[in-house]
């Protein structure tokens, strides 16, 4: 029998993961934000971010961080390059695993424009009980600002513009007259 959360599947989690990440915030922008974007991918993780992605003229270098929900997991492993990076920025978030629905989220970023605030120093573990990893850091999820829709990390990510549309607050879907 398949099992997703196996070990050997963790990189057709990712992706998994990263498509419905890219499906709700693309959700968000055009819908609630009313904005285009684009995304970019990076062809592999040396800058330490997953994908980029830009709109209203700002762009955010994404890493993607993805936890079961109930999981156990209190921190994540990040790249102090991440942290160099304009625009750089965390989002991790909780997957249910019967029907892989994502949220809420943690966000670590700065302003849209911005840059991450620091990641502290406490350095990142090899997971087989190696030693440390200099380039990255051990950041606990206290760090991480609580979201509960994928609208506000849209916020947090681009600012808010033209955030209302017939009187509807962000992360609710707007229902537009027929035109």
């Amino acid at each position: 029998m398949f099992d997703l959360w196996a070990p050997e599947h963790s990189v057709l989690r990712e992706k998994v993961f990263e498509h419905a990440f890219l499906t709700e915030l693309s959700k968000a922008l055009l819908l609630d934000l009313r904005t285009p974007f684009a995304v970019l991918r990076a062809e592999f993780d040396g800058f330490g971010y997953d994908l980029a992605v830009e709109a209203r003229g700002v762009l955010r270098r994404v890493q993607l961080k993805a936890t079961r929900i109930g999981g156990k997991r209190s921190s994540v492993d990040i790249a102090t390059t991440l942290a160099e990076q304009p625009g750089g920025c965390v989002v991790w978030f909780l997957v249910d695993e019967h029907t892989l629905a994502i949220g809420p989220f943690y966000w670590l970023g700065g302003p849209p424009g911005g840059r991450m605030p620091p990641l502290g120093d406490r350095l990142a573990r090899h997971a087989r009980g190696g030693g440390e990893r200099a380039a990255l850091r051990q950041v606990l999820r206290g760090k991480f600002t609580k979201m509960e829709t994928i609208g506000e990390v849209a916020v947090a990510m681009f600012g808010r513009g033209d955030q209302e549309h017939n009187g509807a607050r962000l992360g609710a879907r707007v229902s537009l007259p027929a035109t």
